[in-house]
């Protein structure tokens, strides 16, 4: 198991500068923090040691967000200004988002334990400061355990962040950035997703491709998923050619992920597909309506079984009708949009 010992390197190519960089700010870090009852660790791809590193250096060495959680014993109130602060500072020294989760207590924990990203992280973290609280609470689950709703909400995420780089293709933003990685998260989501329906699962993204390499899936998927797993090695800012194109290739082969994930083969059996799904993996239950319904401020009066099942779910087909073209609307404006800010 990789954990907060289990490995050296935060970044996939081992880049002496970027790796000597990210030590340097981990152990600044760490003074700032001592003497704080937060266990703060650093997750995502650096905590995993498969960061990226900029193949231009412009604008920095590392590429992705640094993405830290933070725990605690109990509930704590004054830890916000303190993590803003250090966040603002490394973002201007980094060129890179610098997030800190809320203050995860011990027993929340517990209670999102099968979470993918409580599982992604166990296997692979920096501890930065404090007693290590996930070696402590976080009990270890084995890929295949992984709910279905796992899927639908890395699917969710991914597939928000392909509506919102199609918006800014068709608006001719200059905001390559954004608009790659967006469209390479969304490339590894469809894989990722394909495989924890599927019970396949891996914790490493190398073991990911080894194991969609070896699946059935048609070669032009295959290829856009390798382009993804590359480009998270080695970002850069080179838009295609003809960046339309690729979006829709890219859209094409979410939406065909959507329906591979759910088990099913046409849009119009998506929905009921996706209830059995959860159904099978045990998430289906009054309580999921009541969340709805609380955090939408409405009852649903029709197709209520539907919404049973996780939000994250239910949302899917609506996600995929969105996809079908480049978006025509503000995304921000969006009821899916709204849904994301709320059940993300």
């Amino acid at each position: 198991m990789l954990n907060a010992n289990g490995h050296k390197n935060f970044t996939a190519s081992q880049d002496k500068e970027a790796e000597m960089l990210l030590s340097g700010v981990l152990a600044k870090m760490k003074e700032t923090l001592d003497g704080t009852p937060l266990c703060v660790v650093l997750g995502g791809s650096y905590g995993r040691g498969e960061g990226g590193v900029r193949q231009d250096r412009e604008n920095g060495i590392i590429y992705n967000d640094l993405d830290f959680f933070v725990f605690a014993e109990r509930k704590m109130d004054h830890a916000e200004s303190l993590l803003q602060d250090i966040a603002r500072k490394y973002e201007k020294e980094l060129h890179v988002d610098v997030d800190f989760s809320p203050v995860t207590t011990v027993k929340q924990i517990k209670k999102n334990a099968r979470r993918l990203m409580m599982q992604e992280l166990k296997r692979g973290y920096k501890l930065v400061a404090g007693t290590d609280l996930l070696a402590q609470y976080l009990p270890e689950f084995p890929a295949e355990k992984l709910p279905f709703s796992e899927a639908c909400r890395l699917l969710f995420n991914r597939g928000m962040g392909l509506l919102m780089a199609g918006e800014k293709i068709k608006n001719n933003s200059p905001e390559s950035d954004f608009i790659m990685r967006n469209i390479c998260k969304a490339l590894l989501g469809c894989g990722d997703a394909i495989l924890i329906a599927g019970g396949e699962y891996r914790w490493r993204i190398s073991e990911r491709m080894a194991a969609l390499e070896n699946s059935d899936l048609p070669e032009k998927w295959k290829a856009l998923y390798r382009e993804a797993v590359e480009f998270k090695y080695s970002p850069h800012r080179q838009l295609k050619p003809d960046m339309t194109a690729y979006w829709q290739s890219a859209a094409e082969f979410f939406r065909a992920a959507v329906l591979r994930t759910a088990g099913c083969s046409n849009a119009e059996s998506l929905t009921g597909a996706i209830y059995l799904c959860c159904k099978k993996s045990g998430e289906v239950s009054l309580k999921n309506l009541l969340i709805y319904s609380v955090k939408t401020r409405s009852l649903p009066l029709t197709e209520m079984k539907r919404y049973m099942a996780p939000a994250v779910a239910g949302i899917l087909p609506e996600l995929y009708r969105q996809l079908d073209k480049l978006p025509v609307f503000p995304v921000q404006k969006s009821k899916l949009y709204q849904f994301w800010l709320i059940f993300n």
